[in-house]
This record gives structure tokens, sequence and C-alpha cells, in this order.
């Protein structure tokens, strides 16, 4: 099956969509979204510094339609999915968003019901545009580079008149084996200071339920959930955490959660290989202490 990757200049994120590319065929051709040489080896490798996905759209569709491409992969990312929907309704293509598992035999399955489901679809239209979940996959070994050409045609013409990058620190969630999250049992903001220095003995990246975001105790973009950023942490430990379904939609992938909660039917238990009923006022301070000694 003739494949196309779309991707941000990023060796994991690329690595990834070769790994799902391979599944269904040979290694994929590429549109990388940046300059400089591309990861790994490509009979056909194309670029573009167009940072809107809207204007990608119209040459996209013509070099789909030339090169015959008959699967897009992209990150299910917010760029992956601003340009699949639209490249979708403009080559009356289908769009199977979030995709967590493929096989040779041109099936895929993806979570429903904000992720206490799994369907399983089968591929039977070509073009088919597949948006693939972040961490689901093992990023291919990329060797080599391959210096591209640049994506011919124009599109709509919609002006970026500015951006700002977020501030982050510490480990990005993406990235992050370890996770310490806070929800709405934190009680204010200034709890987290808390975490934040467990995180630190741990180096771990800080996240937080959309309840915490939504109270103001953490930054949008520490947010975790259906909403938010999707996780694929080896623990995972939710304090103060209901465990709400879209909360755990985000963690589907996480290999193995640790919750603190002091109300013993929280649903997070349900997605805990451990779990302590305690206020974690008493927990995560006796935690940070025990942590402190085995350094």
């Amino acid at each position: 099956m003739k494949t196309l990757i779309v991707e941000v200049m990023d060796t994991k994120r690329i690595g990834e969509l070769v790994t799902v590319g391979r599944i269904f065929g040979d290694t994929p051709d590429i549109l990388a979204l940046g300059t400089g040489d591309v990861p790994g080896t490509y009979t056909k490798a194309y670029f573009t510094d167009t940072a809107v996905g809207a204007n990608l759209i119209d040459p996209l569709v013509d070099l789909i339609r030339e090169g015959d491409y008959q699967l897009v992969l992209l990150s299910a990312t917010t760029l992956g999915t601003e340009i699949a929907g639209p490249l979708g309704v403009r080559l009356g293509a289908p769009v199977l968003s979030e995709v967590i598992g493929a096989s040779a035999d041109m099936t895929v399955t993806r979570p429903i019901y904000g992720g206490k489901a799994v369907a399983t679809f089968t591929i039977s239209q070509a073009p088919a545009i597949l948006t693939v979940r972040r961490k689901y996959f093992e990023p291919a070994d990329l060797a080599g580079t391959t210096t591209p050409v640049p994506l011919t045609g124009t599109g709509t013409t919609i002006t970026l008149i500015s951006e700002e990058a977020a501030k982050s620190e510490g480990i990005p969630l993406e990235d992050a084996e370890v996770i310490v999250s806070g929800g709405r049992g934190m009680g204010s903001g200034e709890n987290f200071t808390l975490l934040r220095e467990m995180a630190a003995i741990l180096n771990a990246a800080v996240g937080a339920s959309r309840g915490a975001v939504d109270e103001g105790w953490a930054a949008p973009t520490l947010q975790i959930g259906q909403t938010g950023n999707i996780v694929a942490p080896s623990v995972y430990l939710a304090v103060g955490i209901s465990g709400a379904s879209q909360h755990l939609a985000g963690i589907a992938n996480a290999k193995c959660v640790v919750a603190v909660n002091k109300d013993e039917d929280a649903n997070i238990f349900k997605r805990a290989r451990f779990g302590i009923v305690e206020d974690y006022k008493k927990v995560v301070p006796a935690l940070i202490q025990a942590l402190k000694e085995e350094q």
C-alpha cells in the first residue's frame, strides 16, 4: 500500500508513523513540516515550512492525487487533526482518528466512548486518512537522512499574524516515563508544590486533571485527558483525582497507575494497580521523605 506520512520534523514522531506505515507495506514517503534533512531513508521526501495547517490542504491534495497515495498517516496532534479533517473532505476520503492499533490485514483499532471500549475498523477505501495516537507504536529506527524537495503548489492563504510558544518547565508530559498528577482533590494551587517536590525527586513530569485546570490551579498545558495531553508513562501517580472517564482516556496507555484518594469509591481505583485510600496530605509528605532517604 502506497503510504504518505505528514509530520513535523521530529524523529520520534516520524519514527512512530514509519512503524505504522511498515505494517501496511514498504517504508512510506514523507511530507516533513519544517526545514533540513529528514531523519530516515525514503524513496520520496518533501518538505514545507508552512506553519498553518489550512494552507497545506490544496497542495497536499494535489500531492496525494498525483502520487496515487492510498493511505495518509498523521500523528493525532492538534496539527494532525487540523489537517486530517479538511483533507478527508477534499479527497472524499474516510478519516479514522486516534488509531492505537494496526495490522497488515488493513484493520485498525481506536478507542470509543471516552476510552471505555475499543472498536476495530477495516480500511476498504483508498485513499484513507489515519491520525495515530502518540506512544502506542514503538518508533522505527531511522537510519540515515534524506534531503527533501519542496512541496509545490499554493493553497488557501491564511496568514499567521503572530504566535507565542507556551512556556513549559521540566520534562514534557508526552515524553515522561513518570508523571505525578493532581486533581481537584488537591484543594488549592499552592498544594501542587508538594507534587512538584516529589516530581523533582522522581525526575518526573507534573500533570493535572481538567478539574484542577478549571480551578486555575495548574496551567492548561498540563491538563491530561481526552481534551488535553494523551500520555503513556511507565508510572502515573494520580493524587486527588477522581477518575472521570475523559481523564482515564488520557492515561489509557499508562503502564502502572498509582492512586491516592481519600474517597474509597473514587473511580480512579478501578484503573489503578496500586491504591491508597487516605488524605494525600498524609501520604505525599511521607512518600517524599521515603524517597529522600533512598537517594
